[in-house]
């Protein structure tokens, strides 16, 4: 199985579908069509309903390990850094610890789960919770955890105002009324990733988005702003998004960096980049849920 690391740089090609309705279109859609939409826009993107119903954070105050069974005498999880890593994106490993050191990387000597950590409880056995794990290193789906060291922790549901509203280096748009209702437009930017586009759509409270849903973005001023200011490319697997600066808002006031702002994406540019990532149902979903305890917070899930 591919790691979520690697998977969130592929791409996959597209298929036709019908015009979408952008975030910025007014028109009124009847009820029968809004339910409708919903249930057409959850079979489009092959996603399942959220998955995730009770949450607990670690409450101990020297943190927590997460254990391979019900059992305290049984392996833990580990980590292990790469060793000598003199860049920002280092590799790590996740694994048991009672497999094997691998050559080239230093075990971390502290707790994986720390004080004000959440996680997914999926099960429940005697004294433990089975929570989940799986994260964007880490392959390992599951874990046991003491009830004694967690406590509950509430969820709320996500509003498509309130993601809008985010005043931050991620920018949302979602899709308002019409076939296409309650897809999600999200767009990332860090100085360690660079800028990233993925699709989504809105469910349950929950934001449910494929890990392969995935484009890397780059402002090009030099692209025409009346013609073309936006264009989608495919080569070898990856699809890059290049966009001028009349979709573009700026980073931070008075800096002269910019990141796209989905909200300014017309009808057909939404379509042409939903064209190109809904073609498959993926192997991860990541599912953002909100914790109003800790804020927006991301889960990933293995599709079966």
């Amino acid at each position: 199985m591919k790691t979520i690391k690697n998977i969130l740089i592929v791409v996959l090609c597209g298929m036709m579908i019908p015009m979408l309705t952008s975030c910025s279109d007014k028109k009124t859609a009847g009820k029968a069509d809004t339910a409708s939409a919903t249930a057409n826009t959850e079979t489009l993107i092959k996603v399942t309903v959220p998955p995730f119903q009770k949450f607990v954070v670690v409450t101990n105050e020297e943190g927590e390990q997460l254990y391979k069974e019900a059992d305290t005498n049984s392996p833990t999880l580990s980590r292990w850094y790469e060793a000598d890593c003199e860049s920002d994106f280092c590799e790590m490993i996740y694994q048991w610890s009672d497999q094997p050191g691998r050559e080239g990387f230093e075990l971390d000597p502290y707790n994986i789960a720390s004080t004000g950590n959440v996680y997914p409880v999926l099960n429940e056995e005697g004294d433990f919770y089975k929570v989940c794990v799986l994260n964007i290193w880490c392959d390992i789906e599951s874990a046991y955890i003491p009830k004694a060291s967690v406590g509950d922790i509430e969820s709320a549901a996500i509003k498509a105002d309130m993601l809008e509203a985010e005043n931050n280096s991620v920018k949302y748009c979602v899709v308002k009324e019409g076939k296409y209702k309650d897809i999600v437009l999200e767009d990332n930017y860090d100085e360690l990733n660079g800028e990233s586009l993925h699709v989504g759509v809105l469910m349950d409270g929950v934001v449910a988005t494929p890990v392969v849903y995935n484009i890397d973005c780059t402002m090009i001023p030099e692209l025409e702003e009346t013609t073309e200011n936006m264009q989608i490319e495919e080569s070898e697997g990856y699809f890059s998004l290049r966009y001028n600066k009349s979709l573009a808002v700026p980073l931070e006031e008075g800096y002269e960096a910019y990141q796209l702002d989905p909200k300014k994406l017309s009808p057909e540019q939404i379509a042409k980049i939903v064209d190109k990532v809904m073609t498959k149902k993926p192997e991860y979903v990541q599912y953002m849920y909100h914790i109003p305890a800790q804020g927006l917070q991301s889960f990933y899930f293995v599709t079966k």
